[in-house]
This record gives structure tokens, sequence and C-alpha cells, in this order.
């Protein structure tokens, strides 16, 4: 009887390994995929979205780090005209508030002040240009390895590429001893990216007695809207760290399209 268990369980093994080694989604090329995805993902489209951005943040000296927090809401739109950031009057009026509510109390802890600066072209080109900017992340990394994966309940493939210290900016690169950074990219069957995470983290050294730390994570979900790819959800966490200074950051962008 416990022979006959064991053949059965070996089977059963068996089939499904070859379901899955063997399902379209499993046996297609998913770096080709992706690379082809992107090129029909970059459509010009007009597109409008309402998006808000939340900063959480505290630095200085360690152990009298100054808080930051702030909330802004404001509508992003791309056209024939270009990409523009549209501040309400409701949204310039609370940030004239706030700049004179801070000639007051330099140190506000909430305040929309506190976010505003935060997101400019180089945020924005992240969640409505996703990707043109995966088009450019894929000439610094270097390609790993793609293993099947699920993404909200559902079979996906996963890409899995790294970074060399090479590739990282030469006016920064010098400083850095020790670096790594991985890029995961989850793709549906037709390589249509899901969602993206980044973890970076290194050490260095400035003026040989100034050392340093860093460690960034960068969480992205990505929605299709037509022919264009649009991230309707970025969390970005950063901290760094050196001589008897500190920073921690971590800001969510969530978008919502306007119909």
């Amino acid at each position: 009887m416990v022979k006959y268990l064991l053949l059965y369980r070996y089977a059963y093994l068996l089939f499904a390994f070859c379901v899955v080694a063997f399902s379209p989604l499993a046996m297609a090329d998913g770096l080709a995929d992706f690379r082809s995805a992107l090129t029909q993902l970059q459509s010009t489209d007009p597109i409008a979205v309402d998006a808000q951005f939340k900063l959480f943040g505290r630095s200085g000296e360690h152990g009298e780090l100054i808080e930051r927090e702030g909330v802004i809401n404001m509508r992003l739109e791309d056209g024939a005209n270009g990409l523009r950031a549209v501040y309400s009057p409701a949204l310039i009026a609370q940030l004239h508030a706030e700049e004179l509510a801070k000639i007051e109390d330099e140190n506000v802890k909430n305040s929309a002040l506190n976010a505003v600066g935060q997101f400019e072209y180089w945020e924005w080109r992240e969640l409505l240009y996703p990707a043109a900017q995966m088009e450019l992340v894929l000439g610094r990394y270097n390609f790993v390895s793609e293993t099947m994966d699920a993404f909200n309940g559902s079979p996906t493939r996963l890409l899995t590429f790294s970074m060399p210290k090479e590739k990282i900016d030469k006016g920064f690169r010098k400083y850095v001893k020790k670096y790594k950074n991985r890029l995961q990219v989850w793709i549906d069957e037709d390589g249509v990216p899901l969602a993206s995470q980044l973890t970076e983290n290194g050490s260095g050294r400035i003026f040989i007695v100034i050392g340093f730390t860093f460690k960034n994570e960068i969480h992205t979900e990505y929605r299709q809207q037509g022919a264009r790819l649009i991230a309707v959800k970025r969390e970005v966490k950063d901290e760094s760290s050196g001589a008897t200074m500190q920073s921690q950051r971590h800001f969510i962008a969530t978008l919502n399209p306007v119909k």
C-alpha cells in the first residue's frame, strides 16, 4: 500500500512539474517579451491623473532628528502641450498660509509645504512614463534570471536584474566601497510590467575619515491604460547616515486616472 502511495505521489509531482514547465507562460522568453512590451507602451495619448503625495521623514544629528510630514493633492496632465502639474487655487492658498506659519515656527511637523518640494519632474516621469524609464534601466542593469512567481494571486514571471557599482553616478562612485543593487520586475504573459521592487544598499568613505552608509527601497505597481503604461502606486524608502548626520525618508505616490 505504501509503495503505491509513493508511486502516486511521484506521478502527481511529475505531472504538476510538466504543467508548469511546459505552460505557455513558462516557455516564453520573459526578457524578450518585457523589452517588446516596453516599446509598445509608450503612447503619447493624452492622460490626466489625480495624484496624492505623502511624505514621512526625519533628519539631523543623531539623537536630535527633526521630523517632517506632509500630504499634497494635485493633478498631473500629459498631452500635446507636454506635462503639466496643476496646483489648485486651494493648494496654492494652503502653501502660502503654511509659509506664513513657518515664519513663526520653522520646525512645523505636518505640512504640505514639507512635501511639495519632494515631487518634481524626476518623480513625475517615473509615474507617467515608466515604460521609457525602464528602457533606460535595461541599459544599466544586467539580467540575472527569470522564475515563475505570483502577483495578486495570478501566475506571473519574475525577472531579476542587478547593477554593478561601475554603473552608478560617476561623481558618487569614487567614494563607494561596497555596493549592491537588485531590481525585480513582475510581468504578465505578454511581458507587461505589473510591479517592480528595487533594493539598493552600500557604504563608503569621503575625505578618508568620514564614513557613510545608505539603503534605498522602491516598490512600484503599474497599470496599462490603452497603449500607455502608468504607475498607480510608488513607495520609496531611503536611509543614509554619515559622520554625526542621519536622514530617513519615506514617501508614497498614488495615482487615479481621470475619466
